[in-house]
């Protein structure tokens, strides 16, 4: 499908750099496939192809290079895609993870302006000092070191001026691209428009810091009595949609062994509180840290553990844990119909399981059957589960496949803080507990009243239900709603066909009309021609140069 000739002209220059940065990177098979081409002129086209850098570079290290030039947007969607291991292989997964945010900061100036007109006031009337360098800088805000007029420290985090409408047109055209490639990708894998929707809507919620600061706030309560966990108090007052302000918090990046071992912190006390940190996360409070990678984790010289970030947040619903609790019991048992049923209802399979799928899955569990809690690395088996879904018809719903992720980013920050470090070890006392409040004998006695009473009420309604149903339909009321998926493309593709028809017709008609009336003596006359004859002529050649830059642009000529 291509990407047609309409509004999108205004945003011409930007298919341009996209097609080009393609081109650059050894990718010019996405512009046809993507119709991209449409909007490059083959000048320009073959410029891009002599300026290839790809020569001897992986496919990941291409694809990341693609992101990092086509700037915020783009990097942001490859940092979504590095928590989809499900999707991606492990050597694209790989350079996704080593995206970077590499922007120069926006001067002092434009961000003073900023915090001033989000927070209504002079600068000076809200901090007593504010550093005119940033801490940090990323592609959607930087963070600065500032003093509250009492005397806090604090760090306010500060939306990039004007970065939401770069956002929002990289955004109308990352959709676009997904529609017009939709129909060439086996959606039994990926849902390519679903999977932009979600990024669309994570980026939105990411603009939006009153919304990180919400998240904080939960996890500051939820973690207030616990002395080895800190998080961040966010300071309302001074908290905006386009700023954050929370307290500021000295500590050493996690990832700096060398500094914690001067310190003579205990790493492997640090690694087990992480992990039963975030453990504690899913089992209890059912919402976690999406991103717990060691930039966004420090530790204190007390030796407490500070959670940093909380752009990105995971959620597991009651049901969704009852649901993997089910499927845990099921692998145990070596129970592959159950396994098959949890997936089903987890949404997760596209389509009837096969003979192949059952084999397969069988032979995947048996590889860990009979193991001990030490012999099992959740790393490997992740690993395997992951290449499972990516050579079936499976797709793992998204707040799913973010808590595996978390796990084995947890479970390699914790060997290398700790060389015998175990994730699923620490993991066993908090299902188990969660297993008891859960399943037991009470718990299953109230459930069983609750569903037994929903089927009271809906076997005393169905009598009503069903003479309201029967004389709907005995009134030839009944309407039955169809909708058949991807139509709309065609419709589309048939509105531009009858289009360029009605076009072609039109200007047939225009010159065989001015070729009669260059016949006549009638009318004004120019040059000793009839001026009606040649205004048509005129507009005959004008709508025909339209119809062919129209065809031409569209890539299918």
């Amino acid at each position: 499908m291509p990407l047609g000739f309409s509004r999108r002209y205004r945003h011409l220059k930007r298919y341009r750099q996209i097609g080009e940065v393609l081109l650059r990177h050894g990718f010019g098979y996405l512009i046809q496939l993507s119709g991209i081409k449409a909007f490059m002129p083959p000048l320009r086209r073959l410029k891009a192809v002599k300026e290839e850098e790809h020569h001897a570079l992986s496919l990941g290290a291409r694809i990341r290079l693609v992101l990092e030039q086509l700037g915020p947007t783009f990097i942001k969607f490859g940092q979504l895609m590095s928590t989809r291991p499900d999707l991606v292989p492990p050597d694209i997964l790989k350079e996704l993870e080593g995206l970077q945010d590499n922007v120069a900061p926006v001067n002092y100036k434009q961000i003073k302006e900023q915090v001033e007109r989000s927070l209504g006031s002079p600068i000076d009337e809200m901090f007593s000092s504010f550093s005119t360098q940033p801490l940090a800088a990323a592609s959607i805000g930087q963070v600065h070191r500032a003093t509250l007029l009492d005397g806090t420290d604090v760090v306010v985090k500060v939306r990039r001026p004007g970065v939401e409408a770069v956002i929002a047109t990289d955004l109308e055209i990352i959709c676009r691209l997904a529609n017009a490639i939709a129909d060439r990708i086996d959606e039994r894998f990926i849902d390519i428009v679903e999977l932009v929707d979600y990024f669309a809507k994570m980026i939105g919620r990411e603009l939006d810091y009153t919304r990180e600061g919400r998240n904080i706030d939960r996890f500051h309560k939820k973690f207030k009595e616990n002395p080895d966990i800190v998080v961040p108090k966010v300071y309302w007052d001074y908290t905006t949609e386009q700023v954050l302000t929370m307290n500021y918090i000295d500590g050493i990046k996690l990832r700096d062994l060398s500094s914690l071992k001067k310190k003579e912190i205990d790493t492997a006390r640090i690694a087990d509180v992480a992990v039963k940190a975030f453990v504690q996360q899913v089992f209890e409070f059912g919402m976690f840290h999406g991103d717990p990678h060691p930039g966004n984790l420090l530790v204190t010289e007390a030796g407490a553990l500070v959670f940093l970030d909380f752009g990105i947040i995971g959620r597991i619903d009651p049901q969704s844990m009852e649901l993997l609790a089910k499927l845990m019991f099921a692998i145990t048992k070596r129970d592959v119909e159950a396994i098959l049923n949890v997936l089903t209802a987890l949404g997760a399979l596209t389509e009837p399981p096969t003979r192949e799928l059952y084999l397969d899955l069988s032979e995947l569990i048996d590889d860990y059957y009979d193991r001990t809690l030490k012999e099992l690395n959740f790393s490997y088996i992740a690993e395997d589960l992951l290449r499972f879904t990516r050579t079936h018809p499976i797709r793992m719903p998204v707040d799913l496949t973010l808590l595996i992720k978390a796990l084995v980013t947890l479970e390699g920050i914790g060997s290398r803080l700790a060389p015998d470090f175990n994730v699923i070890e620490a993991m066993e006392p908090f299902a188990k507990a969660w297993a008891k409040r859960n399943y037991s004998a009470k718990r299953i006695a109230k459930k069983g009243f609750d569903t037994t009473k929903e089927w009271v009420k809906a076997a005393a309604k169905l009598p009503i239900e069903l003479e309201s149903a029967l004389n709907t339909i005995n009134r030839g009321d009944l309407e039955i709603k169809f909708k058949h998926k991807g139509l709309e493309r065609l419709i589309n593709r048939l509105d531009i066909i009858s289009n360029r028809l009605t076009a072609g017709l039109i200007v047939g008609s225009l010159i065989i009309g001015s070729s009669f009336v260059l016949t006549t003596d009638r009318g004004p006359r120019i040059l000793n021609l009839p001026l009606i004859g040649l205004l048509g002529f005129l507009l005959a050649g004008m709508i025909g140069i339209w119809l062919l830059i129209s065809i031409l642009r569209s890539g299918r000529y």
